[in-house]
């Protein structure tokens, strides 16, 4: 049951790193220059200089037969220059819930520092861009708009007060696997003592995943991002499990549900924080 529950908390690290991939930041003016609305809204997002991001993550995990419940949700703010980031994020499971706050800046010499609060102490330490990439949510959205020669546009809804434009399709498995390589997110799966052939053959596997994305009509921000990974991480669960040869053996685990909703707002913006003095303290 300990390796059951070590293997389960490393991929969900590896899951949860995906799923800040799935919305990205924007800014510019809004302004279209009569392009299309999702070459706009990726212009504008490049030019972002700061947004505000919540995203909820529903999972449901099967393991040797007993079945969790997973809901995260994360709250983030996000400026560029000087980069500054504030993360909070609460997940609720078997009855039980945890809460984590982490900041982050940049430091005077060029690098960065992180902050984070496990619900008792507080944390600090020096860290890198690429320690700070897994919580990026201004580039990735860009990653999966170049892919939308798959998305059509299914008419205007209104969503959360906004009438925007609509585009449903699918993020290709190639461009999952770019994704995830580009992320960070294999170091989690490193862990479990896979070899870079076995992520990559793991990695060869992942389907395509059904998306719809929210456009608003009047500033061609993105305002909504709906994910359905049910069929690609249960899938990317089965592999690893049977890579891991005999150190998985008796051990069987599924993923029957796993949805991802990001919505953006408050582009160039974005509410304004400051780090707590207990934090650098």
């Amino acid at each position: 049951m300990r390796k059951m529950n070590r293997i389960a908390a490393l991929l969900a690290a590896a899951i949860l790193t995906l799923s800040l991939t799935a919305c990205g930041g924007g800014g510019g003016n809004g302004q279209t220059g009569g392009k299309d609305p999702l070459v706009a809204a990726q212009e504008n997002m490049n030019a972002a200089a700061s947004m505000d991001a919540v995203m909820t993550m529903n999972m449901e995990l099967e393991m040797g037969g007993e079945t969790v419940k997973t809901v995260t949700s994360m709250d983030m703010t996000m400026f560029t220059e000087p980069m500054r980031m504030r993360v909070e994020a609460s997940t609720e499971a078997a009855g039980q819930s945890a809460v984590i706050s982490i900041y982050a800046e940049e430091a005077d010499d060029g690098g960065y520092m992180m902050y984070m609060n496990d619900g008792t102490n507080w944390y600090s330490t020096a860290a890198t861009a690429e320690d700070l990439s897994q919580y990026e949510v201004s580039q990735s959205m860009s990653a999966y708009i170049d892919s939308a020669s798959s998305f059509k546009q299914e008419g205007t809804e209104t969503v959360d007060g906004v009438s925007a434009y609509k585009y449903t399709g699918v993020i290709t498995g190639q461009n999952m696997q770019d994704v995830i390589k580009e992320s960070g997110s294999l170091n989690s799966l490193s862990s479990l003592g896979l070899s870079e052939d076995q992520l990559e053959e793991m990695l060869s596997g992942l389907g395509d995943i059904p998306v719809t994305l929210w456009i608003s009509e009047a500033d061609l921000y993105p305002v909504r991002y709906d994910m359905d990974m049910t069929a690609v991480m249960d899938g990317l669960m089965k592999a690893v499990l049977e890579s891991l040869g005999d150190q998985a053996q008796g051990l069987t685990m599924s993923v029957p549900e796993m949805s991802i909703t990001m919505t953006c707002s408050n582009f160039n913006s974005a509410t304004d924080f400051t780090i707590p003095e207990e934090a650098k303290n």
